[in-house]
């Protein structure tokens, strides 16, 4: 019961694609470092307007999910987005399309349940209503 209202909680979007150079590892994991075991599993797909969504799913060797949700917008309007887990909610927020592409980009971690996990990212322009939906399984 802890465990599953900790992870509806909302966290801050990271709303561009920063981070460390291509193939370099964060700098706290130097010294423990956590690998992909397997390829990433990507979907790209057009949205309900002029957008553009992708889902990438990084099976990670510390028994989590890495999880990008992208979406390219065509303005900087404000996106509610949300993750889902074997359709139970992870995580929802809000963070708004910015830099000189007007992308959002949300990266959480999910637990590596046994079997197939399915993962569902959901977008939508708070102003203009566009959705964006992609699901993966890995």
């Amino acid at each position: 019961m802890v465990l599953s209202a900790a992870a509806l909680v909302p966290a801050p979007a990271v709303a561009s694609d920063g981070g460390t150079a291509e193939g370099a590892p964060p700098s706290s994991q130097v010294d423990n470092p956590v690998v992909a075991k397997k390829d990433p599993v990507l979907a790209i797909k057009d949205c309900e307007g002029a957008s553009t969504a992708k889902i990438r799913v990084t099976v990670m060797s510390n028994g989590e999910l890495e999880v990008v949700g992208v979406v390219w917008s065509s303005d900087e309007d404000v996106w509610a987005w949300k993750f889902k887990h074997n359709g139970d909610f992870s995580y929802m927020g809000e963070v708004k399309a910015k830099d000189a592409d007007r992308s959002l980009r949300v990266v959480r971690f999910m637990a590596d349940l046994a079997g197939t996990d399915e993962v569902f990212f959901r977008a939508e322009n708070t102003s203009t209503g566009e959705v964006c939906k992609l699901t993966k399984n890995v």
